[in-house]
């Protein structure tokens, strides 16, 4: 090239706060739509004018949007020269572009912000953009990413956020629904007018087309179908569940992204590997939804009791009947793990960073009862998947220096019985009679363990395999008689399990003394985790202390759900 282009990042930020400010689940699916937008249509739509290419316009789904951008056609290389912008990646709330010129880069981020501001007030989208230096020298595209990153990173804190655009002068009614100043009256169901900001219906306003697309994920052949009526869910559910995936270690894997593809690569070898890689992982996660769905749901089900806010790039985020969150969850990791291995691009990759060609996911599962606040339960999903994710600090690859994370994927769930606790951390910590006691063994690991025998800390995987959890769930679980349990052991009683439970929280010994006392009556070995099944705690080893841990309690909290 006889000049070097530009490159162009468009991304959105405080995602959450913008989905979940409201408690109202239509809203959290039009704003979840809008994020979408923020990164695909619009930037899109932007591009087809600037390039006149009318054709970017037309796809109506993920499969469609992923065809165009491997259109050498519809979305040429930069480097031929008859078009001004070609569009590296274009996933919810992000997008990166090539513009051959700065004017070109200012009018792509003019067009885009101007129709956030128009179609989705509230919604925080920024625009930067970077001079590549020598676009012929090698990793010059890999430099201009992290510049532009750090660049947009190092522009926020001067910008106004997205609630000043809302002033209170003149003093205006609040929005029903937001607390952001009122900005029309809309009909409720029942016919009484309240009053709503721009933000909220906006989001209203895009939630069906949301729910539309969102639906077309699943292809047309998967039985059963996702529920239409949103409102349907919570009042035909006992509990509800919010489930938050996210991959594991792809932000090493974007950070040493041109150490990942090998030998030094060119700018068109980088753009096409990042792309792909994009694209596939986007692939592995609707698949991975669409195998969870079909595994868990009958197919003769009129609607599944699902509702889907994200499905993309590495991220999953669901509201779903309760009872189902559990399989549900761990068929998708599970699948998702086995799509990566099957992809070209991410397989490659993934052996290069981490020694074994497939990528892994960790997931939050926080379950409560309908009409619990969405904002709240989300925030403890979010802690939840932080615990999970504590296992890529435990499930390493061998001798590696600095740390790098081994691909497993892990769980970590909440039954949320009592709405008076909803910080995991004090959650946990009344579970936790002692100081070496813990009456939990969560987050579980749902990699299959023949997968991590070359991994450090396998060990501590066998002790906390979802397996583990499964088999005595199963053992609390009576035959359809009611007098065994599914392995044929007499059924421990309702009031013992609670005698045990009290016993648990009282210490270890008394929850000892509890279990010697009732376990020849009801074949309690099959629950002792210790070697001479005198015990239902296993000894660990945590930097020279010695800690007890027990998988009964998590057992009964899950026996309903699994």
């Amino acid at each position: 090239m006889t000049a070097s282009p530009y490159l162009v990042l468009l991304e959105t930020s405080g995602n959450q706060n913008f989905i979940f400010s409201t408690n109202k689940l239509k809203e959290n699916i039009g704003a979840s739509e809008l994020t979408y937008r923020a990164g695909t249509t619009w930037v899109l739509d932007a591009v087809a004018d600037i390039n006149q290419t009318p054709e970017l316009r037309k796809w109506g789904n993920s499969q469609e949007l992923r065809q165009i951008l491997r259109n050498k056609d519809l979305n040429p290389a930069i480097e031929q020269g008859n078009k001004p912008l070609e569009i590296i990646i274009a996933t919810s709330g992000k997008a990166l572009i090539l513009s051959r010129t700065e004017e070109d880069a200012k009018d792509l981020i003019r067009r885009v912000t101007q129709r956030a501001i128009a179609e989705a007030p509230g919604l925080n989208l920024s625009g930067v953009f970077v001079a590549i230096q020598d676009w012929d020298q090698t990793n010059s595209l890999d430099t201009a990413i992290q510049d532009v990153h750090k660049t947009f990173e190092e522009t926020q804190p001067y910008r106004p956020t997205a609630e000043a655009r809302f002033l209170r002068l003149p003093i205006i009614a609040d929005c029903s629904f937001s607390g952001l100043p009122a900005s029309r009256l809309e009909h409720t169901p029942e016919n009484e007018q309240v009053p709503i900001s721009q933000v909220s219906h906006s989001k209203r306003e895009a939630a069906k087309a949301g729910i539309r697309r969102l639906h077309q994920i699943p292809s047309e052949n998967t039985t059963p179908k996702l529920i239409n009526n949103i409102n349907q869910l919570e009042g035909d559910v006992e509990w509800l569940a919010i489930v938050h995936a996210d991959g594991n270690g792809l932000g090493q894997i974007f950070l040493n992204f041109a150490d990942c593809l090998g030998t030094a690569p060119s700018n068109r070898e980088y753009i096409s590997s990042y792309r792909e890689f994009s694209l596939e992982l986007d692939e592995c996660t609707e698949a991975a939804f669409e195998k969870a769905i079909q595994e868990t749901f009958k197919p003769n089900d009129k609607a599944v009791p699902l509702v889907p806010l994200i499905v993309g790039g590495d991220d999953l985020t669901v509201v779903c009947d309760g009872k189902a969150a559990l399989k549900f969850t761990q068929v998708f990791l599970t699948q998702f793990e086995a799509e990566t291995e099957q992809k070209r691009e991410i397989s490659k990759i993934a052996e290069k960073q981490f020694s074994i060609n497939r990528l892994s996911a960790c997931a939050g599962i926080a379950i409560i009862k309908p009409h619990f606040p969405f904002s709240v339960a989300y925030e403890l999903a979010e802690s939840l998947i932080k615990s999970a994710k504590s296992v890529k600090q435990t499930i390493i690859k061998p001798n590696s220096k600095p740390i790098t994370p081994f691909p497993c994927s892990a769980i970590d769930f909440h039954i949320l019985y009592d709405s008076t606790h909803i910080d995991l951390e004090r959650i946990r910590r009344n579970l936790q009679p002692e100081a070496t006691t813990y009456l939990y063994n969560r987050p579980y690991v749902v990699t299959e363990l023949d997968k991590l025998k070359s991994a450090e800390g396998k060990d501590w995987a066998s002790q906390h395999h979802w397996s583990r959890l499964c088999d005595r769930v199963t053992r609390l679980k009576s035959d359809p008689d009611g007098d065994q349990d599914r392995d044929g052991g007499v059924k421990l009683p309702s009031s013992q399990s609670h005698a045990l439970r009290t016993a648990l929280f009282l210490g270890r010994e008394a929850a000892n003394a509890q279990y010697a006392l009732i376990k020849g009556r009801y074949s309690l070995e099959r629950f002792a985790e210790d070697d001479e099944k005198k015990s239902l705690f296993y000894q660990s080893q945590d930097k020279g202390q010695i800690n007890f841990h027990t998988t009964f309690l998590d057992a009964l909290d899950a026996q309903e759900f699994l």
